[in-house]
């Protein structure tokens, strides 16, 4: 009964965490341990943790390492790099069906508890990220004023199909709210011929978007900067939504929060899963190193439970 208790005041704290912002970790962090800890009251520890603590993110870090592993050896020939990402993605997604056995059977062992402290850390963090991306990603709930499209790489100079997606989303809003200002967000990088946002304007042009609907923000060179320098065409009053790739939608809306952007966010869908699931464990990576407490946190929890 204590545990069902605990676990439902956690996902009450996630909910009023939501409704004041969701657009923070805590969104997905706090209902997402209060049904952990809701369904240990109902089932057995060690069912509950490889549910939905050890399965989904070892399944997708193994699949995405293996990925990558393959794709490195397949370009660029026989490498120590990609033998790494090959084997460790497959000795990862090996690794998830014996956590219950290791739980069950060694876990009072040093080595065993450590490297289940740490994997279950790491395991948590990633399934927070991802239900913080779906609760951002919930539908609309403003009428946009200003509509800011996040750019992306350029491919031979002209709009990738990343950026084509981001596009055709932030333009589908737009239909639908014809009075909204589109903001092209998005500066040159080094292999690019021309700034994102250029590319951009010259794409919603082609689409029927009249000129005077269109601000450019050419000088950008990153995401944070994408906001950065977006900020100045937004006013106090405004309502913005930012569209990007769903992988790249909650780094963005963090970094919108820090500048001080009130908006929601517009996820567009990518295709491919398997780029998908790549891009969001970069994704994890940007903010853990954004947010570097996490890190010595994390460290003081693993030594924490390896003393218990």
């Amino acid at each position: 009964m204590v545990t069902l208790l605990i676990g439902a005041g956690l996902i009450i704290l996630g909910i009023v965490a939501i409704a004041h912002d969701r657009r923070t970790l805590l969104s997905g962090l706090l209902p997402f341990l209060g049904l952990l800890t809701w369904l240990t009251g109902l089932t057995p520890v060690w069912l509950a943790s490889t549910l939905f603590v050890i399965v989904l993110p070892l399944g997708i870090l193994g699949e995405v390492l293996t990925h990558d592993g393959y794709w490195l050896l397949s370009r660029y020939g026989t490498s120590a790099k990609g033998y790494f990402f090959l084997v460790g993605g497959f000795l990862v997604m090996v690794f998830a069906p014996l956590f219950p056995v290791l739980w069950l059977l060694w876990r009072s062992v040093l080595i065993v508890k450590l490297m289940l402290a740490i994997y279950g850390y790491v395991a948590v963090l990633i399934d927070a990220y991802l239900l913080a991306t779906v609760i951002n990603a919930l539908p609309l709930t403003i009428k946009p004023t200003k509509i800011l499209i996040l750019g992306a790489g350029l491919i031979k100079g002209g709009v990738g199909p990343v950026l084509r997606r981001r596009l055709l989303g932030g333009l589908a809003l737009y239909q639908c709210f014809p009075k909204a200002e589109l903001i092209m967000s998005g500066g040159q990088g080094d292999d690019e011929p021309e700034p994102e946002a250029v590319a951009m304007h010259r794409f919603a042009r082609q689409k029927g978007v009249p000129e005077s609907a269109i601000r450019l923000e050419t000088n950008s060179t990153n995401t944070a900067t994408n906001l950065s320098e977006a900020k100045r065409f937004i006013n106090s009053g405004d309502r913005v939504v930012l569209v990007t790739s769903d992988y790249h939608l909650l780094r963005s809306l963090l970094y919108a929060r820090r500048q001080g952007v009130n908006c929601q966010g517009l996820a567009v869908h990518t295709p491919h899963f398997t780029f998908t699931c790549n891009a969001f464990i970069r994704e994890l990576g940007a903010y853990t190193i954004i947010h570097r407490y996490l890190i010595p946190l994390g460290l003081v929890l693993v030594i924490i439970l390896c003393l218990i």
